[in-house]
């Protein structure tokens, strides 16, 4: 059961990740100011800064033009646990 669930979620995530960043989390990525290299991935995972600063872009917070769907908030949080290992 254990093992059908993993090889699902690794699916998931193949899936999600051959797709194209949305839109709106590029906008709110180039707006943020902790990680500026987007190859830097000890920053992107274990920033504190950099996650509240995404977060708040991409609800929309003090009116930020880079507001996601909640769709497309959820593809960026599968993108980056693939990424960070999580």
């Amino acid at each position: 059961m254990k093992f059908s669930l993993a090889v699902s979620l690794t699916a998931l995530v193949a899936a999600v990740v051959a797709q194209q960043v949305p839109p709106c989390v590029d906008v709110c990525f180039r707006k943020q100011q902790a990680c500026p290299d987007e190859w830097d991935l000890k920053c992107l995972c274990e920033d504190e800064q950099f996650h509240i600063e995404m977060t708040q872009c991409m609800r929309g917070d003090y009116g930020e033009s880079g507001e996601c769907s909640e769709e497309d908030q959820f593809i960026a949080r599968i993108l980056l646990d693939a990424a960070c290992g999580a």
